[in-house]
């Protein structure tokens, strides 16, 4: 992973040398191949550079050309188009990197170029006699871009701790973003750990005018009518599409990984990525969470018969496996995490922890994800039959609620009940179901073991209410279902942790044209085949192994994960009656009583995730009270 940082100061005050070298030491694990900067009196642009693709062993960023200085953090698709346009020079076009792409293309088009560019980016130009600054992040907002603004001085990075650590940034934990995160409530995608510390949206660009951050929205998920007429057409363009998006994003010059669960989405990458490189005589690395060989207790069961099948039948796959007694929580990793995020992370950070490791020790650099597939390319959010009966379109909606209640073997009452009649009710409606059939109501607060003022209570609950209002709204709207924009997707912490591996990341379900071409699609191949996740099963006939490609259940993420969770809630159970831990804004007798149902029932106490959460929150508070003395300035 590479990285980019810099200071701006709208007032001409010079920038201090400790300044750089904070920023330059805290990002230095992202610049194993080069490190370098621009800089004049009163600015600076900082590079780290990870080399990835072909061309980046030529890259000596940041350029400065014809007045404009970039410092980007890029890995860009459709390099021959975005050559076509600037005129590159044939004798350019094999070395020519991604940042001076987009240089050259902001000279040529200004700011509007950033619509056409796809791929992953974030980057900051500097017009030297205007002082003006223009960045902008990706459309689907993979690579971070991160700010501080105050008293006309404006400092980025692509991760927290090179601001937080900063002496001039005015900043602390942001408890009730963190409080709204933890609960589920992420409503707030500019907001960050930090106040003060803000990140730049997705298919936006910033720019500073009269001492003020102007925000602009450059793109946006428009439908676009693609005449295609038959489901095979539809399946067969998506396979193209996809083995176009994976050739592009493994045009690398080190090993490529893939982290094989033996699910839908990982599968597909990982066989079509396999195929491709058969062709050049290549292999490719799977990684995979498995019990221990010859482990025999019921209770838990894995993905290897599945995870099997891709590797029987894909010769050309390297498998590496991360067996469940191998897996460890321990206070002082995720307190390690921490000082590398300056950021709560995901309760099972051990798990991609290992994930990277195995991959590093491979000599991987480019690991392709399918995170997020089940809601862009093998989406399992939208609802067909209740948008066809809204639509007016009766005899589709027929034909395929009896092909959809036969291929999936479903009852007459659950077809209505679940696949009908819920998604339409009124929010107003579930609300009455929930409290007459006494069923858990996730928007209710009072379910969680915070604390609140009375004014608190009713805005928080006002807003939860509202965030899953349009939740189950958006059943009804492919696009927002497809890519909701109004939530961070991504955030910083996989590029963060995957940076200490030298490891890039790329989700190729999520890339901008597979999303282009998902809202296009007619609302009935949702459910292609008369299958749940049809499309895609489709698609991958004679690609995938048929046990893969047409399962309907799918194990956790680990096999282990329950009993580790399990483990350190309990401990964390037993230190909170000793300890004398004090958040305002949680009641830890509340949270005792929710922590002894999770330890009784589970995953299938109702607050299992929200208190895990809680749990994520609670021990960054108790980080950032270790180590007070570099946080208070």
């Amino acid at each position: 992973m590479s990285a980019i940082f810099g200071i701006i100061d709208f007032e001409g005050r010079p920038i201090q040398d400790e300044w750089i070298t904070s920023m330059q030491k805290d990002l230095a694990h992202r610049g194993p191949d080069r490190q370098d900067i621009y800089r004049e009196e009163s600015m600076f642009f900082g590079h780290m550079l990870l080399q990835v693709t072909p061309e980046s062993i030529y890259d000596s960023s940041p350029y400065e050309e014809d007045g404009f200085v970039i410092t980007a953090y890029a890995r860009l698709d459709e390099r021959e188009a975005i050559m076509d346009r600037i005129n590159t020079h044939p004798s350019e076009r094999e070395t020519i990197t991604d940042p001076l792409l987009l240089l050259r293309s902001y000279i040529k088009f200004g700011k509007d170029f950033v619509k056409d560019i796809y791929g992953d980016f974030a980057f900051a130009i500097w017009n030297k006699e205007k002082k003006e600054l223009f960045c902008a992040r990706d459309q689907m907002g993979v690579k971070p871009f991160l700010y501080y603004f105050e008293n006309n001085r404006f400092v980025f990075s692509t991760e927290l701790k090179s601001l937080v650590q900063l002496p001039f940034v005015k900043t602390e934990v942001d408890h009730l973003h963190l409080r709204d995160e933890a609960i589920g409530l992420c409503d707030a995608p500019t907001k960050t750990a930090w106040k003060n510390i803000y990140r730049l949206k997705a298919a936006s660009y910033l720019k500073i005018d009269k001492y003020q951050i102007l925000i602009f929205k450059y793109w946006d998920l428009n439908k676009k009518n693609k005449n295609l007429n038959t489901e095979e057409d539809w399946a067969k363009t998506l396979r193209s599409l996809l083995e176009k998006v994976i050739a592009d994003q493994t045009r690398v010059i080190s090993e490529v990984g893939v982290p094989l669960s033996g699910g839908l989405d990982s599968s597909t990458i990982a066989c079509i990525t396999a195929r491709k490189f058969a062709k050049e005589n290549k292999k490719i690395i799977s990684a995979s969470s498995v019990l221990d060989k010859n482990y025999c207790e019921p209770s838990l069961r894995d993905e290897m018969d599945y995870i099997n099948e891709v590797i029987k039948q894909e010769k050309n796959i390297d498998p590496t496996f991360i067996y469940h007694s191998t897996l460890k929580y321990s206070l002082k990793d995720l307190f390690s995490k921490f000082d590398d995020n300056y950021a709560p992370v995901v309760h099972s950070y051990y798990l991609d922890e290992a994930i990277f490791s195995k991959f590093q020790e491979k000599s991987v650099r480019r690991m392709l994800s399918g995170v997020l597939g089940d809601i862009t390319t093998s989406n399992s959010t939208v609802s067909p039959l209740p948008i066809l009966m809204r639509n007016g379109s009766f005899s589709k909606f027929f034909r395929l609620s009896r092909r959809f209640r036969k291929n999936m073997n479903l009852s007459y009452y659950t077809l209505i009940t679940r696949y009908i009649t819920e998604p339409i009710l009124p929010f107003f409606f579930r609300e009455i179901v929930h409290s007459v059939l006494r069923i858990y109501k996730p928007w209710t607060i009072l379910n969680f073991p915070l604390e609140f003022q009375d004014r608190v209570k009713k805005s928080l609950q006002k807003r939860m209410k509202d965030f899953y209002r349009k939740f189950y709204l958006d059943q009804f709207n492919i696009k927002n279902s497809i890519w909701p924009e109004e939530f961070e997707n991504f955030g910083e912490e996989y590029d963060c942790n995957s940076s200490h591996h030298q490891i890039e990341i790329t989700y190729p379900l999520l890339d901008r044209r597979i999303i282009e071409f998902m809202v296009q699609l007619p609302v009935e191949h949702y459910y292609m085949g008369g299958l749940k996740r049809g499309l895609i099963r489709k698609a991958m006939e004679n690609i995938l192994p048929d046990k893969n490609r047409l399962r309907f259940d799918k194990l956790p993420y680990s096999p282990a994960y329950k009993q580790i969770n399990q483990n350190y809630l309990a401990k964390f159970k037993e230190s909170l009656s000793e300890s004398n831990y004090n958040n305002a804004l949680i009641s830890n007798a509340k949270l005792k009583e929710s922590l002894e149902n999770i330890l009784i029932y589970d995953n299938l106490a109702s607050t299992y995730w929200e208190v895990l959460g809680i749990y994520g929150w609670i021990q960054f508070d108790n980080w950032t009270i270790e180590n007070k003395e570099k946080l208070v300035k």
